[in-house]
């Protein structure tokens, strides 16, 4: 009987970890997508300002923007083929989706609208 009710317990036990590692995979592979969006996105802002100086405002209006061009249908194609942990630390997958934001027009047009003359052409070199 002792036998029995110990396997039950480890059966409820196994079943209860593996739900939680469920939930916690389904959180990191796009429940909670827009999170990472807004961690690369402040990333980028953080970059940004050191190469051009960014003001206080500045700093929201390119952070708007990186975060609206990244939630564009043709980025969440680029991010859903992507492991979430690519997006985080230093990795070969950010400085791709970081070349794509530099290189589209939509962000192109948005941060001349932001930036000062100065700063356009410290941003093209």
């Amino acid at each position: 009987m002792k036998k029995l009710l110990f396997i039950c317990f480890a059966f409820i036990a196994i079943q209860l970890s593996a739900q939680d590692l469920n939930s916690m995979a389904g959180s990191a592979l796009g429940g909670d997508t827009s999170s990472l969006i807004d961690g690369f996105a402040a990333d980028q802002v953080k970059s940004l300002t050191k190469k051009l100086n960014l003001s206080e405002a500045q700093q929201e209006q390119v952070s708007g923007l990186v975060v609206s061009t990244l939630k564009s249908d043709k980025f969440k194609k680029l991010l859903g083929n992507l492991d979430p942990s690519a997006l985080m630390g230093s990795s070969d997958k950010k400085a791709e989706v970081k070349d794509a934001l530099m290189k589209d027009e939509n962000f192109k047009k948005g941060m001349n609208d932001i930036l000062t003359d100065e700063q356009k052409t410290k941003m093209k070199s």
